[in-house]
């Protein structure tokens, strides 16, 4: 199940308590294929920590992210009034999370938004940050807020409904929640813009930063925004071929400007094609994702990559480095990560999804350790089965003890997907 089809599903009828006991299932460890350090070998252990679709419960979330206390946060597409939810999963003893809805989208009062999508944000009080797909004041979604109370409950708060400027000029419809960014300012896209929301005494200030100039390509702003450096990185669907990297860059005069970054030149054979989940910076590099494109499988325009941007010996000139072509072992080792994006541990190792591929073709779970010689080790930590999920749709989130954290759009006990843990441990190897 992908991300737009969870979107377009039927609304889901289903009653019952909004407090939920997960099922817990251990699958064998998978270790990593090369030493972490010493004569140690870091394996994985796999644990699902809820199955959605149950009774009153959401389905088909799509990533998660935690706060100080060890609590994960999500949003799922579809809910028990068939609008979707944002749920919290809480850690308990012998291994146990218990769910708990935080708000219910409800489908027949559409002014709330409903088919909230995308990896929440939270901020250092608590706060929660998504947007909708559809509803809000004009039908064409929202970004809302979740604030949490002394009693437990927790306030919604809308904070933004699209279609609200002149010819609806800031467009509609987002594909991915914003991203949170210094003073409480929250950056996100549509397909057709990237915007500002700016949060103040009078409430927030809505900033049009970019209109996408559409093309024969299409439109193509559907990524979430990565911030650095006070400037904001995202990637479309709009290149010459097969998509671009792009940077959004304040100007004095308070416009933003874009520059492409990288255009992908060839999507069927070395290069990828179709970025799309989003970017990562790590160790002066920028890494992601393709959904094709690669060296190993050129059937429906490839099986995708991992790549490195960075910057060449001229300031004006980006090289990019395909480091894992997907596809190999006639997919066995994964292929098209899709919406997914990667992740590092304090190592320096990198960790992704793919949503298909593995033996049973469901999706796999990914590690990769960069070597001496400018090369990486990749294995796979976990296959999917169905029954333990299908589709893992969203990247992964480490915390502090490398645990990896991740969800799937569809399989588990209800067919409605899962939220899992991969949880690190070390032996001695032999």
């Amino acid at each position: 199940m992908t991300r737009l089809n969870a979107v377009k599903k039927a609304a889901i009828a289903l009653l019952a308590p909004l407090v939920l006991l997960v099922v817990v299932v251990l699958c064998a460890p998978i270790g990593w294929a090369f030493p972490a350090s010493g004569d140690t070998k870091v394996q994985y252990q796999f644990q699902i920590i809820h199955s959605f679709g149950g009774p009153g419960d959401g389905a088909s979330a799509d990533g998660l992210v935690m706060d100080g206390a060890g609590n994960l946060y999500g949003a799922s597409e579809n809910g028990p009034d068939g609008g979707g939810t944002v749920f919290e999963l809480t850690p308990g003893e012998n291994s146990q999370w218990t769910e708990t809805i935080l708000h219910d989208f409800p489908v027949n009062d559409p002014s709330d938004g409903y088919n909230p999508i995308g990896r929440l944000a939270i901020d250092q009080a608590g706060n929660l940050y998504g947007a909708t797909v559809f509803g809000g004041a004009h039908g064409h979604g929202t970004v809302y807020e979740l604030s949490p109370g002394g009693n437990g409950e927790w306030t919604e708060s809308i904070i933004w409904n699209f279609c609200s400027l002149p010819n609806c000029a800031d467009a509609g419809s987002p594909l991915v929640a914003p991203t949170l960014g210094p003073g409480g300012s929250l950056y996100g896209t549509t397909v057709v813009i990237a915007y500002q929301l700016t949060p103040g005494s009078g409430g927030w200030t809505f900033n049009l930063l970019y209109t996408d100039t559409c093309n024969v390509y299409g439109c193509g702003l559907e990524s979430s925004l990565t911030l650095h450096g006070g400037n904001l990185y995202g990637e479309e669907n709009n290149g010459e071929c097969c998509g671009q990297v792009y940077v959004l860059q304040p100007q004095p005069n308070g416009q933003w400007d874009l520059t492409v970054v990288y255009d992908f030149p060839n999507g069927t054979r070395e290069s990828g094609s179709v970025p799309r989940g989003g970017l990562t910076f790590h160790d002066g590099g920028l890494y992601g994702d393709t959904a094709g494109g690669g060296s190993n499988c050129v059937k429906n325009g490839g099986c995708g990559t991992v790549f490195e941007l960075t910057r060449g010996l001229k300031a004006t000139t980006i090289n990019e480095q395909v480091i894992w072509s997907f596809g190999g072992d006639a997919g066995a080792q994964g292929v098209n990560p899709g919406d997914s994006w990667v992740a590092f541990n304090k190592q320096g190792d990198l960790f992704g999804v793919t949503g298909l591929g593995g033996e049973s073709g469901d999706g796999v779970v990914y590690g990769m350790k960069p070597q001496p010689n400018a090369t990486w080790k990749y294995a796979v930590l976990h296959q999917f089965i169905g029954t333990d999920g299908v589709d893992p749709n969203a990247g992964l989130l480490i915390d502090s003890k490398d645990n990896l954290y991740g969800t799937t759009g569809g399989g588990g006990e209800y067919g409605y997907g899962v939220a899992f843990e991969l949880s690190p441990t070390t032996q001695a190897s032999k």
